[in-house]
C-alpha cells in the first residue's frame, strides 16, 4: 500500500467518523442507520450489537430531540488516530469524543468518552465494521437522554 493510498483511506475513514457525529447532531437517525448498515454499534457495555434501522430506532428512543429536530448537541472528535492495515482492506480508529449541548442559553460538556472502531473496504468504499463506545466522564444528561438514561441503564 502506497503512502498516497494510505492517506486516501485515512481521509475516507475520517469522513465516516465525522459523518456519524454530524448525523447525530442533525438528528438524522436514518443517516446513522445507513452508516451502520453493514457494521455493529455495540451498546449496553458491548453486549448488544445494533445495526441499520435497529440502531437508528435505538437512538430515536434514547436522545431528546427538540423542536428544531436536533438534540442541540455538538459531537467533537479531537485527535482521531486511524491505523490502516498493511493489506489496505481493514483499518481501526480510536476516536476521543466530547459531547457539548446547548440548553437554556448555556453550552456545556455533558459527556466524554472514546470510540474504538473497525472498518472494512468493500466494493463501494470504506464502511464501519464495528464501533464500541467507552464512557469516561458523564455530566448532566437530563436534557440529552430520555429519562436521563444511557444505553438503557439508569445513570
Amino acid at each position: 500500500m502506497t503512502t498516497v493510498d494510505r492517506a486516501e483511506a485515512r481521509n475516507e475513514i475520517l469522513a465516516l467518523v465525522n459523518g456519524y457525529s454530524d448525523a447525530i447532531d442533525r438528528g438524522d437517525f436514518d443517516a446513522v442507520a445507513e452508516l451502520f448498515r453493514r457494521g455493529d454499534f455495540l451498546v449496553d457495555g458491548g453486549r448488544i450489537p445494533l445495526r441499520g434501522d435497529a440502531l437508528g430506532n435505538w437512538f430515536r428512543g434514547q436522545l431528546v430531540v427538540y423542536d428544531d429536530g436536533t438534540p442541540r448537541t455538538s459531537h467533537v472528535n479531537p485527535n482521531v488516530v486511524v491505523r490502516v492495515a498493511d493489506d489496505g482492506r481493514t483499518a481501526s480508529a480510536r476516536t476521543p469524543l466530547l459531547v457539548f449541548q446547548a440548553v437554556d442559553g448555556e453550552i456545556r460538556c455533558v459527556f466524554s468518552g472514546v470510540y474504538d472502531d473497525t472498518f472494512a473496504l468493500g466494493a463501494d468504499g470504506w464502511h464501519f465494521n464495528s464501533r464500541r463506545s467507552t464512557t469516561r466522564l458523564v455530566g448532566d444528561l437530563s436534557a440529552h437522554l430520555v429519562a436521563g438514561r444511557l444505553g438503557g441503564a439508569t445513570r
